[in-house]
């Protein structure tokens, strides 16, 4: 991801945002007639964050984080794919938002003549992942394959089924499908740490240029903890210019 990325576009966000706080909200209807609410924080930039948050959660941080990356010219686009399609807040209800929803979604996100670039957090990551490789399907060259410029997962979980010591991690079948430059951070105070580099290289099996970071002092999911300590307060207050100073890698 060595270049100006212009667009950031995530498949599923890092963290879920409450309605109230977006600057607008609107529907989006997508192929099979299905309406997405839309959060937007619109800004002026040729930069735009799509998300996918799961549910309606809301937090000063991610408050914070969507409103300054709206003053740095980052749009932001929130769709909340579980409420539409009535789905649990589950790892299993991911597997059942369509190929079809998430390249809808990105088609949108196209139209704004913006550079995209994908996010998310946790299981949420295999989002980003599916619908980079089938954008990448559908597109293989062109302007429209041009947009699509990167992803960065924060603390992905991607494993498929539980870890079983002394056996190769076995992960979902999205993982390594993409040639999407990818950027992972991860908590350095999390077991997760030990198999960075291993997902790493999986995930460079499709061809992508894939980074990592381990954030100091801090575990995994650490801007959606409740038992916040003080180094993951400050991680997540300094969530906008991590998430930018990903974005140049």
């Amino acid at each position: 991801m060595k270049k100006t990325y212009t667009v950031l576009l995530a498949v599923a966000l890092i963290v879920a945002m409450a309605p109230s706080l977006a600057r607008e909200i609107r529907t989006l209807t997508l192929g099979d007639d299905t309406e997405i609410e839309l959060r937007v924080f619109p800004a002026r930039g040729d930069t735009l964050l799509l998300g996918f948050p799961c549910d309606e959660g809301a937090g000063v941080n991610q408050e914070a984080t969507a409103r300054l990356l709206e003053e740095d010219g980052v749009e932001i686009w929130m769709p909340d794919l579980l409420t539409a399609y009535m789905l649990p807040k589950a790892r299993g209800s991911l597997r059942q938002i369509t190929d079809g929803v998430l390249l809808s979604l990105l088609e949108e996100a196209i139209k704004t003549g913006k550079k995209v670039f994908l996010i998310a957090s946790g299981p949420d990551s295999e989002l980003v992942l599916r619908a980079a490789a089938l954008w990448e399907k559908k597109y293989p060259d062109g302007p429209k394959s041009q947009a699509l410029q990167g992803a960065l997962l924060l603390y992905p979980r991607l494993l498929k089924g539980k870890p079983e010591p002394g056996r190769e991690p076995r992960y979902i079948d999205a993982v390594g499908k993409t040639r999407l430059p990818i950027m992972v951070l991860e908590g350095e105070r999390t077991p997760n740490r030990w198999g960075i580099g291993h997902l790493t290289n999986a995930l460079k099996a499709g061809g992508s240029d894939v980074y990592a970071k381990l954030i100091p002092g801090v575990r995994g999911y650490f801007v959606e903890r409740e038992d916040t300590s003080p180094p993951e307060a400050m991680v997540a207050s300094q969530l906008p210019g991590l998430i930018k100073a990903s974005l140049y890698f």
